[in-house]
């Protein structure tokens, strides 16, 4: 082939690749016309027909198939048209890639299958023709996430109603130890979250830093979500593997009305954890003056100390004695005058002094820190996103 004719070939899949972007099957038909490959590939890997998936558009999927294009092509990322097609909710493209011969066990990259797309994006219809040619309900990507959990993570709440009709383990979980609550939870689906309790899920169920899902939906601040656990009877003072309950989440990020609905419900405001930081410690690191003000109102002891011996009143006021871990130096910055004189008001301590390592009375979990810093203060997940 000619240097000119291989740059006209060129200039008519990119006139090709164009035609089938813009969804105009008269253009497509002209572009097959001229001397053309139907398979060209941008620079993403992906081919007309992947345009064509994404964009549901029937008429120019049957036109590229005529012309002999591959409907096993995968892009950079792993995904054939097919999966293209069912995670944009196209069900008729689904269908007539179905009946072209595409592979009904095809998966791309992060191993999600036909079903898994339709169920990330909350294609209840895909997701139920999919089920219908025998897709497996509990298969698991390379997260370890079921169709469920993927459902559940996007809100999707007529597909998690779905995939529980069709038998979804309801409690699977991933590899982080997450079941379909705790992803629901993450992204403060509050109706998605109802339903998985209502249909049985377990409230307590822990991930592999112990969290349940009242400390996913804290630790994200879903205000709302929160006081659904709640009524739902979820353990307010539940305590993951650093001892860390969910007010203290919800203090150390400034999230008052979490903490005014955990309080509401009983929560225990002198719960220490592992390093013995507790919801005042966390409120004070925060510079949360309206936080520490709710505590002691609900009465907090400022003279706890952790570990450290420090109390919350040396937190608020930046003490450094004894290198501080790295979380309350963090904090420790600007005016704290409004917690200082809340803390001095409430107690009559010095600050200053270190000498409250003997005071704390109320009961303390067990160190296993090994000296990390209050996981109370931490405001990022455990675990990799998808």
């Amino acid at each position: 082939m000619s240097s000119e004719t291989r740059t006209r070939v060129q200039q008519n899949d990119l006139l090709l690749h164009e035609a089938v972007i813009k969804n105009e099957p008269t253009a497509v038909r002209e572009a097959l016309k001229r001397p053309t490959d139907v398979n060209c590939r941008n620079n993403y890997g992906r081919a007309p027909i992947h345009w064509a998936a994404s964009r549901g558009n029937v008429e120019i999927i049957n036109l590229l198939i005529e012309a002999k294009c591959d409907i096993e092509a995968a892009d950079k990322f792993g995904m054939r048209p097919l999966l293209m097609a069912a995670w944009h909710g196209h069900l008729d493209a689904v269908k007539s890639l179905v009946k072209a011969g595409a592979c009904l066990a095809a998966t791309n990259k992060k191993h999600n299958d036909l079903l898994q797309c339709a169920c990330a994006r909350g294609a209840r219809d895909v997701a139920e023709y999919a089920l219908s040619l025998g897709a497996r309900v509990q298969t698991a990507d390379v997260a370890g996430d079921a169709p469920l959990a993927q459902a559940a993570r996007a809100g999707h709440a007529a597909v998690v109603e779905l995939l529980l009709d069709k038998g979804a383990d309801i409690d699977a979980v991933n590899k982080n130890g997450r079941t379909a609550l705790h992803m629901a939870c993450e992204g403060g689906y509050s109706s998605t979250a109802s339903l998985l309790v209502s249909r049985g899920a377990s409230k307590e169920a822990r991930d592999n830093a112990g969290r349940t899902p009242i400390h996913i939906a804290a630790v994200h601040r879903h205000t709302e979500l929160v006081r659904v656990l709640l009524e739902a009877e979820c353990f307010v003072d539940a305590v993951d593997d650093s001892g860390v309950t969910a007010l203290q989440l919800a203090c150390a990020q400034g999230c008052r009305g979490i903490a005014e609905h955990l309080l509401e419900f009983g929560a225990n405001v002198h719960l220490q954890n592992n390093v013995g930081s507790s919801a005042l410690h966390a409120a004070c690191a925060a510079d949360a003056n309206d936080i520490v003000e709710l505590l002691l109102a609900n009465g907090a002891d400022p003279s706890l100390t952790d570990q450290w011996a420090r109390s919350p009143l040396s937190v608020a006021g930046g003490a450094a004695a004894d290198s501080p871990p790295e979380g309350f130096r963090r904090a420790a910055r600007g005016s704290f005058s409004a917690i200082l004189d809340l803390l001095t008001a409430t107690t009559n301590l010095d600050h200053h002094s270190d000498q409250h390592s003997e005071g704390a009375t109320t009961p303390r979990a067990e160190d296993k820190s090994g000296g990390r810093s209050p996981a109370a203060h931490e405001a990022a997940e455990i675990g990799s996103e998808r």
